[in-house]
């Protein structure tokens, strides 16, 4: 049967079933890219920790190198480190609620095409 062919009700939810998973899908790719920073975040201060507190350290701000101290850089990392931890949690409670959004959809998908007399094929 072609979609066009199908009852409005399933056409919807069909419709919102794919806006779902879209939307779990940017979601789940900002999360890898929130955790690739986490995890470069602790490279970055496991070496650090390894330094001296006198140690030269350099940051790149745009085109140019900036002086900081150890100090000043650990702490800049400690707050961005904060900061992405927070947006991590946020993502996967976003998961999280998207995920019983998806499943219940797919419930209610499978139960408006039986009442259609349609099968659902995985």
């Amino acid at each position: 049967m072609s979609e066009k062919a199908l009852p409005p009700e399933v056409q919807q939810l069909v419709i919102q079933y794919q806006t779902l998973r879209e939307h779990y899908s940017r979601i789940e790719a900002e999360l890898r890219v929130v955790e690739a920073e986490l995890s470069e975040i602790d490279n970055i201060m496991d070496t650090l920790k390894g330094l001296g507190d006198d140690a030269e350290l350099y940051k790149a701000t745009g085109h140019i190198l900036v002086r900081k101290s150890k100090t000043e850089i650990m702490k800049e990392l400690e707050e961005r480190k904060e900061l992405l931890t927070i947006k991590r949690d946020k993502y996967k409670k976003q998961l999280d609620f998207l995920t019983k959004q998806i499943n219940e959809l797919e419930g209610k998908l499978r139960e408006t095409l039986a009442k259609h007399g349609i099968t659902a094929v995985r």
